[in-house]
């Protein structure tokens, strides 16, 4: 009788704040990740189960005030990790900006990958590990999804904003909103991702560096990792940018309460 295959899926980012600044500074929110369940349940749960899995779920989200409410609601696995301090963003920061990518080639945020370089105790050993950020809300199914379950899956290239908020500027400035992909390989940071155990350790090593992660991994891996072990679920001729105010996306949007400041 062959062994069941099994699957984690990890959820990361913010699990649950209370008015926080947006990245940008133009507006606050606040988040549950407990209303996006029965998205998940329908468009990423079930299809896995379809497919054979048997499914388990680990919180690596900020370290909340109901943090631990959640565990027992999510019946996560329990795994210790530190959460990113002040000092701890810096030095990425400063790692990053060393690297002396291209101008319009922003770096994300770094605590939701960052928190895998803080683990105290090795994650278990699965088939297949799927990463949700806490806060998504999917629009179609995985099994709608071109995924490929023998390499790493990123959504899409990443381009910059200004392809979307100021087209005319932006074409003469870089050309081509393909730039950044075709120069550094700039993806959709820590929102969704699909990857198999041969490539789990080396994928929780770079995902500190959101858009930046597949250039440092064929930076530094090649030739034991090359960009034919990556795999964009939407394709490589349309790009669009992480956060959906700016343009919508195919594959999900974000489910939080907006406050304007």
């Amino acid at each position: 009788m062959s062994r069941k295959k099994k699957c984690l899926i990890i959820y990361i980012g913010n699990g649950y704040s209370e008015e926080s600044l947006s990245y940008d500074g133009s507006y606050s929110y606040s988040i549950d990740m407990r209303d996006n369940r029965e998205n998940h349940q329908k468009y990423v749960y079930s299809p896995l189960i379809e497919m054979g899995y048997s499914v388990d779920t680990l919180l690596m989200t900020n370290k909340h005030e109901k943090y631990n409410e959640f565990l027992d609601e999510y019946n996560s696995l329990r795994i210790y990790y530190d959460d990113i301090t002040a000092q701890d963003e810096e030095n990425l920061y400063n790692y990053y900006f060393n690297l002396k990518v291209i101008e319009g080639y922003g770096p994300g945020t770094f605590k939701s990958g960052g928190r895998f370089l803080k683990l105290r105790q090795k994650i278990p050993t699965y088939d297949l590990y799927v990463f949700v950020r806490a806060d998504t809300q999917f629009k179609i199914s995985m099994s709608e999804m071109d995924i490929n379950f023998k390499k790493i899956n990123y959504l899409w290239p990443e381009t910059d904003i200004q392809f979307f908020t100021d087209r005319e500027t932006a074409i003469k400035i870089y050309g081509d909103e393909k730039l950044f992909w075709n120069s550094y390989y700039r993806v959709n940071g820590n929102v969704f991702n699909v990857v198999p155990k041969k490539f789990f350790n080396i994928f929780t090593n770079y995902c500190w560096a959101e858009h930046c992660a597949v250039h440092l991994m064929i930076r530094d891996l090649s030739p034991l990792i090359t960009i034919k072990d990556i795999h964009l679920i939407c394709g490589e001729d349309k790009c669009y940018v992480a956060d959906p105010k700016i343009v919508e996306n195919p594959i999900y949007t974000f489910n939080k309460k907006i406050f304007s400041n």
